[in-house]
Parts: structure tokens; sequence; C-alpha cells
């Protein structure tokens, strides 16, 4: 019951960030621009991946009829295209750490990133968020199973909030993950 609960929530919550952008053909090159590792930034011509696929790898290309480049998380800090940006993460995930081009849907102090991607099982499109402070990125999916200890710590810079989260307060739980992550951010001095 909780797996599903959490599910609804990481689903619902971000609903108006989903919507797929009918402009943009999937295959097709566009104007936009890498951040190499080195705080560079390069234009040139991003193909418009599958979804399934833009959270892994992008292809450039300086020129619009010059030689494609592929990148992977590791090799670049972000990218640009089609109106959105995608930032290299790596993060705490089940049951490993994992890399990925995440969408950034609010940024602070407390980042919140997401992605989606397709479960063949259920034969729908699931939202993984993650949370990103200073010290560590860590996916929402680890937060099923002791979600206070594990939100108080990344919120531990504001004491207040973060015993408020810990201690279970109303308000402060599970489901309030956004108001959580919106007061820390307006609270903190980034």
């Amino acid at each position: 019951m909780k797996n599903f609960l959490l599910l609804s929530l990481l689903v619902f919550s971000s609903l108006s960030a989903f919507s797929q952008n009918a402009e943009y053909n999937i295959d097709y090159f566009y104007e936009g621009y890498i951040i190499t590792n080195d705080g560079e930034e390069k234009r040139g011509f991003i193909q418009y991946l599958d979804e399934s696929d833009r959270y892994e790898k992008v292809l450039f290309k300086a020129e619009k009829r010059g030689k494609k480049e592929k990148f992977k998380p590791k090799d670049i800090k972000a990218y640009h295209v089609a109106d959105v940006t995608y930032h290299a993460v790596k993060y705490e995930d089940i049951p490993f750490k994992n890399e990925k081009f995440l969408i950034l849907e609010k940024e602070g102090c407390l980042n919140q990133y997401y992605y989606r991607k397709y479960n063949n099982e259920d034969r729908a499109w699931e939202t993984e968020v993650i949370l990103k402070n200073d010290e560590k990125a860590i996916s929402t999916q680890k937060f099923i199973m002791g979600f206070a200890s594990k939100m108080a710590e990344m919120v531990k810079s504001n004491e207040e909030l973060a015993q408020k989260v810990r201690n279970k307060e109303k308000g402060y739980g599970l489901f309030k993950l956004e108001a959580i992550v919106d007061e820390f951010n307006a609270n903190c001095n980034e």
C-alpha cells in the first residue's frame, strides 16, 4: 500500500511537467547546446531522442551537416534541446548508484529533478523523483522505508524543519514532499 501511495504522489505531483511537446519530431536535430565538464557551453544541434533515450545519452553535432558525437552523463554536465535542460546527476538509487540526465523541476538549496521510465510489465510510464543537496543526490524511491529520517537528513541544515520531518508532524510526511522542498528552499541561504 505504501508503494502505491508513494508512486501516486510522485506521478501526480509533477503532471504539469510531463506533457509531450508536439512541436518536436523524434530523431530530428534541433538547435541546442551542451555544457562540458569544464563548464564551457558549446552550441550546435542535438538530436531529439525518444523519451526513454534522452536520460541516457545525447547526440550532438557542432554544425548542421557535421559529424555526430555521443555523450553520456559522465561526459558532460548538461544539455539543452526542445526547450528543456537536462542535467547530469549521479544519485543513490535502489540498490546501487545511478547516473542519468535529469530534468530540473525545482531549483534551490535542495534541487528536485525527475525523469520518466517505461514499465513494460504495467505498460505505463513511471516518474522517478531525485532530490539533490550539496552533499548528495538520492532517489525518493529510497524514501519508501524510513522517509522521516532520510528526508530529515536532506534538510538537516534547517534544524527546525528537519525536526518537524523527523517527528512526523502533521504536514511533514511523505505526501508533503514538494511542500517540504519548497519550505526548505524558501528558508535556505544559497
